[in-house]
């Protein structure tokens, strides 16, 4: 997998702060402690575009340079109808790292705001690569016939295995003396995206901590921002960050007239044993959604329905109607009974294992013990009987090197100190949950105690 970090100093509340992003990341802590603002810039980096016109390139820099004689080794601007397949050699990856920090340093403020839609501070923003990171690229120039138009494209690989879609520009001598900037724009995209979203790999979409309050009033929402003649994503009006505002414009443009099938086996999993139902959203143009519980034919409008069907109906519909490639989820287990949490936890851990990027906020100590429980039982010599005995399967187990968990915590000063938890025998050993039941506990004790000296 794609395993790059974000390092950030003083960004919002958080002190100081480097996540790798892993298959399943966990982010668990205070509340008002950054969990949000720090997943919110991973999607922010996740969905980058890098429009040259709107940032600075850094062109003044070595690194600039290099990257661009790279791409004048490989751009075919004379060769009709050639391909062209190269890899970014270490070095050559390490000079668009370069790039793209300074891109990232010198715009940091620009993204931000876009991203959060008012003025964050930060102090630094950088991102760093796995040595072994195998970055491959394809340029095709090819000819247009319907057109008469001549184009180049290029076109990322994850080391030769995948081919993903990549953008296109036509030949001229205007486009040859800004090309360059387009193609180095998409190379530094998909090193983040690569395995994440985008490039025919489904989208990564955030699921915000509203999301049933969005649910229930997207449409009115949207036909508010249509009747004022802004867009959800770039206006002033508009008081959302960007996660809630593409998750509003997604839901909003959910194609129900042919449903993906590639994750039926989760949606008929969480029908089954979550919501007891069947969620399903009507074409065009009512676009309504209804829920029909187990063994009943009347369909319920959402807003009669309990907040367990509300909170997973988002998940259904995305799994449902688009390519779902990344899952960002603020506190999975709102409104859910702590029986629900643990069902909930093997869901996120299925759609880990069926090759969704999972990204949690979460102040459920259930989920975490499920994830420590399927870490061990992975681990376990005889556990073929033991999966049987609990009604578990192979696609609930987890693996220790697909899981990072970060513990956010806030000092005395209001500052939060981010700290990956190491993996032990027990799995991942969270102090945030545990001085909290250590408390209850010795609060137990204590009234116990009284009552005993009362008799």
């Amino acid at each position: 997998m794609n395993r790059w970090s974000v390092h950030v100093k003083h960004f919002g509340k958080i002190k100081e702060a480097a996540v790798e992003v892993s298959p399943m990341t966990l982010f668990l802590g205070d509340n008002n402690s950054g969990k949000s603002y720090l997943m919110t810039l991973l999607y922010g980096l996740l969905n980058i575009r890098l429009f040259f016109s709107e940032y600075d390139f850094a062109q003044n820099t070595q690194a600039y340079r290099k990257c661009v004689k790279v791409l004048e080794c490989n751009l075919n601007w004379e060769e009709k109808n050639s391909i062209r397949s190269f890899k970014l050699t270490s070095e050559e990856r390490a000079c668009f790292v370069k790039l793209l920090n300074a891109i990232l340093e010198r715009n940091k403020e620009r993204f931000l705001r876009d991203l959060f839609n008012k003025e964050m501070e930060i102090e630094q923003i950088k991102v760093s690569f796995p040595k072994k990171a195998d970055y491959g690229f394809e340029i095709k120039r090819s000819y247009n016939a319907s057109e008469n138009e001549d184009y180049i494209l290029i076109f990322g690989n994850d080391g030769g295995k995948t081919v993903f879609s990549g953008y296109g520009m036509p030949v001229s001598q205007f486009e040859k003396e800004n090309g360059v900037q387009f193609f180095l724009a998409y190379i530094m995209e998909f090193m983040l995206k690569c395995g994440f979203a985008e490039f025919g790999r489904g989208k990564a979409v955030y699921f915000p901590m509203a999301r049933t309050g969005f649910l229930l009033t997207y449409k009115t929402l949207v036909g508010s921002a249509m009747q004022d003649k802004f867009n959800l994503q770039e206006t002033n009006k508009n008081l959302l960050t960007k996660p809630n505002s593409d998750f509003l414009t997604a839901l909003s443009q959910l194609d129900s007239r042919e449903p993906e099938e590639e994750h039926l086996d989760i949606v008929e999993f969480i029908e089954q044993q979550v919501i007891h139902g069947h969620v399903k959203r009507t074409e065009l143009p009512s676009h309504e959604i209804f829920y029909t519980p187990e063994r009943e034919e009347k369909q319920l409008p959402m807003f009669v329905v309990s907040g367990v069907v509300t909170e997973m109906t988002p998940l259904l519909l995305f799994l449902q109607y688009t390519n779902l490639g990344t899952i960002l989820m603020e506190e999975p287990e709102i409104s859910l009974h702590p029986e629900l949490q643990w069902t909930m936890a093997r869901v996120l851990i299925r759609l880990q294992n069926k090759g969704i990027p999972v990204f949690v906020t979460t102040h459920s100590d259930i989920i975490l013990q499920h994830v420590n429980n399927m870490l061990k039982l992975e681990d376990a010599g005889e556990k073929e009987a033991v999966l049987q005995e609990l009604g578990y399967d192979i696609q609930d187990l987890l693996r220790k090197e697909d899981v990072a968990v970060y513990q956010f915590d806030v000092d005395e000063e209001n500052w939060t100190t981010v700290t990956k938890l190491p993996c032990g025998d027990y799995g991942f050993e969270a102090m945030t949950f545990y001085n909290t039941l250590k408390k209850m506990n010795n609060q137990i004790d204590c009234i116990e105690k009284v009552e005993s000296e009362e008799e």
